[in-house]
């Protein structure tokens, strides 16, 4: 329940905004729990209906900033722009000047905002091991580097109210509640701020795809409804496509189920021997950002491609030249797996970190501060783990297909394939008539089906111990571990009898992916 003082503070400021030209006729201010303030529909408002309006003379931009903040030397021009402009401004308007015509609307702003810069180290321990863990250091350091901006711009018109605790607090109201100067017509490009805080648009709450428009004319800007409000209903705002970590980060709180939360994941693949050659084909492919940003129920659009060629082997980067468009969209099926293992070898690293910070981020005590924090490490632990069920199951049906492949022709890269071979890969329209679709067994267990794929589907050094003359042999020669695998792959292939002939069989028809030159050298060596 809201308290005398703060129900005092919102009337004061109704009466602010009416008396210089708002229109609340069909809305009301009051207290909306833990959203803090928020706005009510009075009565049903149709689609498409204006509901509120407030004139430019309470915009708050960068020329009022100016006017406020800067010397008679300075000519209305104090020196700072964007955030730490606006921030310092609202510092002086709330410790400074206490006649402030801007009081009504300071004194309905938050004295505390839940943002990571506020929490106690307890607090700040529920984000170890999570990706705002640095974004926190990161801000904390940038809001130092503009605070000290500011004392050195306006530090004399302020004083001593310009602390650093006073600055983060301006600059979380700035962050949270500005809108983009283009609201407001007739700005003065020299001296005005990229940012505007706008008095009673900045009170509306987010929800994730509410639909709402604001129009703007040389007078003022106008609130109108994207759908039917219905009477007592809140009205809301939509902040944007913004995940948790970014609504935590800037404005202090959490939305249940967010649509567009994610997991941040950085790919570093510089210490990789073929650095060069893989950067060369990602680059000539248009694929260049390394942070990632996974969400619960998708994958970023270009991660399977970048993973696909970091994936590679050299034989595949011999050939990535001739690479064309949309042929990163499926390499070869043993890409395929060691792409998504890749991806999946990385996410359970990350997750088991996250699991070992649990016990240390459950010892906070409960505070708004930690119920913001939890929400968001609870979502991040919910999108790692989804999204390693769904590689695992990839995985698995991956598996399926190989073990159900009469030739393998059809699973290899481009190269390696006759020219008339038909090409289906899977997880396409086209895999319904595949043998994998015409067989799906789903049912079959984790274990039997690793076994049946490393039985019909592999072949490695381990695939000798069922040639106990061929590893007998093996043992009397120093050859390399590609050399004993493709002497292995010709006896099997001519002796029927062998347990890997079915296996070596449906490589028979394998397009040569060597030059003429590197085959020489190999079969000299065999």
């Amino acid at each position: 329940m809201a308290s005398e003082e703060s129900t005092s503070k919102l009337d004061t400021f109704v009466k602010w905004l009416l008396d210089n030209g708002a229109d609340l006729s069909r809305i009301e201010l009051r207290d909306a729990g833990a959203d803090g303030n928020g706005v009510y529909a009075r009565e049903d408002i149709p689609e498409d209906t204006r509901y509120a309006y407030i004139p430019h003379t309470l915009a708050i931009t960068g020329k009022v900033c100016h006017a406020a903040l800067s010397t008679a030397s300075q000519a209305g021009d104090c020196g700072l722009r964007g955030r730490p402009l606006l921030a310092a401004f609202l510092v002086h308007q709330r410790f400074v000047c206490a006649d402030s015509f801007w009081k009504p609307y300071i004194d309905i702003l938050p004295a505390q905002y839940h943002t990571p810069l506020e929490f106690s180290d307890a607090e700040l321990q529920i984000l170890v091991e999570t990706p705002a863990e640095h974004s926190v250091e990161d801000r904390r350091q940038k809001y130092a580097d503009e605070h000290r901006s500011a004392v050195t711009a306006v530090g004399g018109k302020i004083g001593g109210a310009l602390t650093f605790a006073n600055y983060v607090w301006a600059a979380s109201a700035v962050c949270s509640r500005s809108f983009s100067k283009d609201l407001v017509k007739g700005s003065d490009e020299l001296t005005e701020s990229s940012e505007v805080l706008l008095p009673l648009l900045d009170m509306m709450n987010h929800l994730p795809r509410r639909r709402v428009s604001w129009i703007c004319d040389d007078s003022g800007i106008e609130f109108v409804t994207g759908q039917l409000l219905r009477r007592g209903e809140q009205v809301y705002n939509n902040y944007g496509p913004k995940s948790n970590e970014e609504l935590m980060l800037g404005y202090g709180f959490c939305v249940p189920d967010n649509p567009f939360s994610h997991f941040h994941l950085r790919l570093n693949y510089a210490r990789d021997p073929r650095y060069e050659d893989k950067q060369a084909v990602l680059e000539r492919f248009g694929i260049a950002e390394r942070d990632q940003y996974i969400r619960r129920d998708e994958l970023p659009r270009d991660l399977l491609p970048m993973l696909r060629v970091l994936a590679m082997s050299d034989v595949d980067l011999h050939y990535a030249a001739q690479l064309e468009e949309g042929m990163l969209e499926f390499f070869g099926l043993c890409n395929e797996l060691r792409a998504r293992h890749l991806l999946l070898f990385l996410l359970e690293k990350k997750l088991a970190v996250f699991d070992a910070a649990e016990e240390g981020a459950l010892a906070a005590a409960d505070s708004e501060n930690a119920r913001v924090a939890r929400a968001y490490r609870s979502e991040i632990g919910l999108i790692l783990r989804a999204t390693i069920e769904r590689l695992v199951a990839d995985e698995q049906r991956l598996m399926r297909y190989a073990c159900g492949l009469t030739d393998a022709q059809t699973s290899l890269p481009w190269y390696a394939r006759p020219p008339s071979a038909e090409f289906i890969p899977p997880n396409t329209a086209s895999q319904a008539e595949s043998p994998a679709a015409k067989r799906p067994r789903t049912d079959i267990p984790l274990a039997e089906l690793e076994q049946n794929f490393v039985s019909h589907a592999l072949l490695t050094t381990d695939s000798f111990a069922c040639d106990e003359e061929f590893a007998d042999a093996l043992e009397q020669i120093d050859v390399e571990e590609d050399v004993a695998l493709a002497l292995f792959i010709v006896r099997a292939l001519l002796c029927e009898q062998s347990a890997c002939h079915a296996r070596v069989k449906r490589l028979e028809h394998l397009a040569c992916p060597m030059d003429d030159y590197e085959l020489e050298d190999v079969h000299a060596s065999l």
